[in-house]
């Protein structure tokens, strides 16, 4: 006796076939897809079933695995900007945003788009976070001599 087989077809395609659980493979992340929009057979000693409609679902995103800065350390005296850059993994992931925090404004500020402001002397930690994902920065800022 053969153990049952699936098969499912996207229109009149077969784009995958085995036993179960089959995967459906190139679909976008973080996607909708309408009931129906793919078919399912059971194959059972050679013979096929009439096709049913697969209902719908939302493929999974794709999730932020790291965050990293081009500088980890800066040094700049009051008055002074640098612009710092985020570097997200993977590149493919599905919300890339950063958010841009300081953790202490009156010593250094941070822009959204990651420009960093000297405003007093002292020390501040600058965190770039994506997803779940953060790097940080320590900034020391010197008055002008």
């Amino acid at each position: 006796m053969m153990a049952d087989t699936f098969k499912i077809y996207k229109e009149d395609t077969v784009i995958v076939e085995g036993a179960s659980p089959l995967s459906i493979t190139g679909v976008a992340a973080n996607t909708q897809i309408s009931a129906g929009t793919y078919k399912a057979t059971r194959v059972k000693d050679n013979k096929e079933s009439d096709k049913v409609d697969i209902p719908g679902f939302k493929t999974l995103p794709i999730a932020v695995t790291g965050v990293t800065l081009n500088k980890t350390t800066l040094a700049k005296i009051v008055g002074e900007t640098e612009k710092l850059t985020a570097t997200v993994v993977p590149a493919n992931a599905t919300d890339k945003t950063v958010t841009w925090t300081t953790s202490d404004a009156k010593i250094a500020t941070v822009g959204a788009d990651g420009t960093v402001k000297a405003i007093v002397g002292g020390s501040a930690t600058i965190t770039a976070k994506a997803g779940t994902k953060s790097a940080t920065c320590e900034v020391t800022v010197k008055t002008a001599e």
